[in-house]
C-alpha cells in the first residue's frame, strides 16, 4: 500500500471538488460524467484520512460534541 501525505491529500480534495463545481456551472445543470470506482485499498486510505481530519478537528475545537449525533462548528 503507498503512503499517502495528509496535506498533500487535502489539497488535492480541494483542487478536485473546485474542479467539479467549475464543470458543473461550466455545462448549466446537466449531469456529470460517472467516474470508475474506487480500489478497496484507496477507499479504506481516504477513510482512515478523514477521521483523522475529524479528530483533529474535535482535538483543537474547531468542532465541539454537544452530545449523542450532536456537534457544532466554531469555525
Amino acid at each position: 500500500m503507498r503512503k499517502i501525505s495528509y496535506d498533500e491529500y487535502i489539497q488535492e480534495l480541494r483542487r478536485r471538488s473546485l474542479q467539479l463545481y467549475t464543470r458543473w456551472a461550466a455545462k448549466k445543470g446537466r449531469t456529470l460524467p460517472s467516474s470508475r470506482p474506487r480500489d478497496p485499498g484507496k477507499d479504506i486510505t481516504l477513510f482512515l484520512l478523514d477521521r483523522k481530519r475529524w479528530e483533529q478537528a474535535l482535538a483543537s475545537g474547531r468542532i465541539e460534541k454537544l452530545g449523542p449525533r450532536r456537534y457544532r462548528w466554531n469555525g
